[in-house]
């Protein structure tokens, strides 16, 4: 029973682990400033919206996503308890991928940044470097 338990929360945890955004953040090579955003429909997306927030402005924008070669499947898991009084059924993509992307973004200051980075995963996990229309460079982690 406790095997069927862990199974069970196991697989919920990840299910619910798939609706999130990943967060971003940067931080600029120069002064140390950091900020931190989010990257929307990055789950199974190509496309989709950025936010950073710095303590002095705000950048927002659309960023793009390229992947290479993608493996996909879609498993179904059955748990079955002692005496089938349990059963419970729960589907998990899985996709094997990475690519490149660029995001475009605005600030509420006037100032543009753009961003380029390489991903890896269903949900996008990515490194990458982003610079301002006035030369200022930032590192960039998505998890």
């Amino acid at each position: 029973m406790f095997r069927l338990t862990a199974l069970t929360v196991a697989a919920a945890l990840t299910l619910s682990g798939c609706g999130s955004d990943p967060e971003t953040l940067i931080m600029s090579r120069r002064t140390g400033l950091t900020g931190s955003g989010e990257i929307t429909q990055g789950v199974l997306r190509n496309s989709g919206d950025m936010t950073i927030i710095t303590p002095h402005e705000t950048f927002s924008g659309r960023w793009v996503a390229v992947r290479e070669g993608a493996n996909q499947s879609l498993e179904l898991l059955q748990a079955y308890g002692n005496g089938s009084v349990l059963r419970s059924t729960a589907r998990l993509l899985s996709e094997t991928e990475a690519g490149f992307g660029t995001a475009i973004l605005t600030s509420d200051g006037g100032r543009s940044m753009r961003c380029e980075f390489r991903y890896t995963g269903v949900q996008i996990t990515a490194i990458g470097v982003c610079e301002t229309t006035d030369g200022e460079v930032f590192d960039l982690q998505v998890a």
